[in-house]
């Protein structure tokens, strides 16, 4: 196979693309009515009317009538280099390299960026300059708490798919983008606007000769999203822990769980957790796997993700609970601030900027995670009326697997509701070649007027372990990206993917190319966390900072020179991991 049924055009305007930060929202290949329906029609003109409402871009400036902002190539989504630079040229203060190290890390494989003659824009910069100005200032953001609060009542405004016809499955599926679009938009203004603050902090920490002090003042900022979600798989793991009938049913296994639990029980525990489950899956059941996929199971769809994650977290002794470490965060998010504002106090505009930065980055880190989440809800509005498709389409043997209607692209869904009996041989087929995608590793960036090599030619993954280097053997520091402070020693479990993830013993230490909401609750059973790839922006470091657990992410050898075993030193400070002993080949 050279070329993929949904590979997109390259751009000479903004013509370069990168895995990078897209690996950690789709990890795996997104099948093509994931990418015709929820990107093309969604993500890209919402991303695009974010860009225009920040005053950054024209809207005639992108592609028609699928613009660039985003690539798939493989499957596989991309992120827009170029156009995070042209933001950079415009934005006052800021420039293309500032744009690399907060969305994208540092990585000699991405080429520099070539200025072009429109990248400079007089009056975008102007307009750009009032938004971000406006957000260093910013007490509340009604347009995002609007977009959090309506995303609430989605599911209860829900159809009962089960009733609604085939063809009538496919428009809400279609109406549902609508929203997703708005929720893109609102988003994607928000990461953005979200940017302004640290990047004053860091600035000011710089220029006062603390840099490290930039992420330990955004760090454990409390009351985000993911917060209470982990405080609740916490609970129900304390639940589980302290139940004898509860710990016996999960030392059997997850599979069948929920299904024997329901069978009468003597104790009261066991009910209680029964309804805490179905609460929890109710309020965070769009949440899970490659959340942007509308093929991915979803913690509603496949609740045994959920219960895996009780049972790693169960292990945890209670002095490991989400309090204790974000308190510990928080401390050294106090400290780092009053140290900040010691040293700023001489000048009143350096102190008064400061001020606003913090406020600004806390604000803003909050309403981002608010965002998120009701992004993820608006996915999975769109997803659910297709999984029902998919269901019934398998029931009456008109497709082999109720997944293979998620090979269909957007454009075939009429034809599939009319007909879809003539579908089942062609989806199978594309099923199949679909699944080789996954064996493969996608180059890392992809630029205009380079050809993209042919799938065939792209690395088989995991066909040859790379050879650990003198570099780890001498223990010597591996050098990444200082994501949240603190310092962490512990054995690496080095895991590719979320079922790996399921090993990660309590305290010890993450190591993964990046990672994706859905693996939030399980970094509370991690000591430190190492990424491959990120930055300061990236998830991974996100939640680390929230949860007070030491990240280093950008540690570009991480999976050459780490193995499961070898014991670790975890300066999320310094942005530095050292190999103290390593293991046994």
């Amino acid at each position: 196979m050279d070329r993929w049924l949904t590979d997109t055009a390259t751009s000479p305007r903004f013509p370069l693309f990168t895995r990078a930060n897209a690996d950690e929202v789709g990890p795996e290949p997104f099948p093509p009515l994931t990418w015709t329906l929820a990107w093309e029609q969604a993500a890209v003109p919402g991303t695009v009317d974010a860009w225009v409402n920040l005053g950054a871009f024209r809207r005639e400036e992108f592609a028609e009538p699928v613009a660039e902002v985003y690539g798939c190539w493989g499957g596989y989504l991309y992120n827009q280099v170029s156009i995070g630079r042209v933001f950079g040229q415009r934005a006052p203060g800021a420039n293309p390299d500032d744009i690399d190290r907060m969305y994208f890390g540092s990585n000699p494989e991405v080429p520099a960026y070539v200025p072009h003659p429109g990248d400079s824009d007089e009056e975008c910069s102007e307009a750009v300059g009032q938004v971000l100005a406006a957000a260093l200032s910013a007490e509340r953001l009604p347009y995002a708490e609007d977009l959090v609060a309506e995303s609430r009542s989605w599911r209860t405004a829900r159809p009962d798919f089960a009733r609604l016809k085939d063809h009538e499955l496919v428009a809400h599926g279609r109406a549902a983008c609508e929203r997703l679009r708005r929720a893109w938009d609102v988003y994607i203004q928000v990461v953005i606007n979200a940017s302004v603050g640290p990047a004053a902090i860091h600035a000011i920490a710089s220029g006062v000769g603390r840099p490290e002090h930039a992420v330990a003042a955004v760090t454990a900022v409390g009351d985000v999203e993911s917060a209470r979600m982990n405080r609740q798989v916490w609970d129900l793991s304390r639940l589980v822990r302290g139940s004898s009938e509860l710990t016996d049913a999960f030392d059997a296994g997850t599979a069948g769980l929920l299904s024997r639990l329901a069978a009468p029980s003597a104790s009261s525990e066991t009910p209680e957790f029964l309804a805490r489950i179905r609460a929890f899956l109710t309020e965070f059941g769009h949440r899970g796997p490659n959340e942007y996929d509308l093929a991915s199971d979803t913690w509603e769809t496949r609740p045994v993700i959920v219960l895996n994650m009780i049972d790693r977290i169960r292990e945890q002794g209670d002095g490991q609970s989400p309090e204790r470490r974000v308190g510990i965060g928080a401390s050294m998010r106090d400290k780092a601030i009053a140290e900040l504002e010691d040293l700023a106090a001489s000048d009143a505009q350096t102190s008064a900027t400061l001020a606003a930065a913090i406020r600004s980055s806390h604000l803003f880190y909050r309403m981002r995670e608010a965002c998120k989440d009701a992004l993820v809800r608006a996915v999975h509005e769109v997803r659910l009326p297709f999984v029902e498709l998919g269901r019934r389409a398998e029931a009456r043997e008109d497709i082999v697997a109720a997944h293979h209607v998620f090979q269909l692209c957007e454009a075939e869904l009429d034809a599939f509701v009319r007909d879809p009996e003539e579908w089942e041989g062609l989806l199978a087929n594309r099923a199949a070649e679909f699944a080789k995608l996954a064996d493969r590793v996608p180059p890392y960036t992809v630029m205009h007027g380079v050809e993209v090599p042919p799938i065939s030619s792209w690395p088989v993954r995991g066909a040859a372990s790379p050879t650990r280097s003198d570099v780890a053997e001498e223990r010597g520091a591996l050098q990444g990206v200082a994501a949240s402070p603190g310092v962490a020693v512990g054995q690496a479990r080095v895991v590719g993917d979320l079922s790996e993830v399921e090993e990660l013993n309590p305290g010890e230490v993450l190591v993964c190319a990046s990672t994706d909401p859905s693996w939030t609750p399980l970094l509370m059973a991690a000591a430190a966390v190492v990424c491959a790839v990120g930055a300061q922006g990236s998830h991974a470091a996100i939640i680390s900072r929230e949860l007070g657990v030491p990240c280093v992410v950008s540690v570009r050898q991480a999976l050459h020179e780490i193995r499961t075993g070898d014991r670790l030193t975890v300066d999320g400070s310094a942005g530095t991991v050292i190999v103290n002993t390593a293991s046994a080949p």
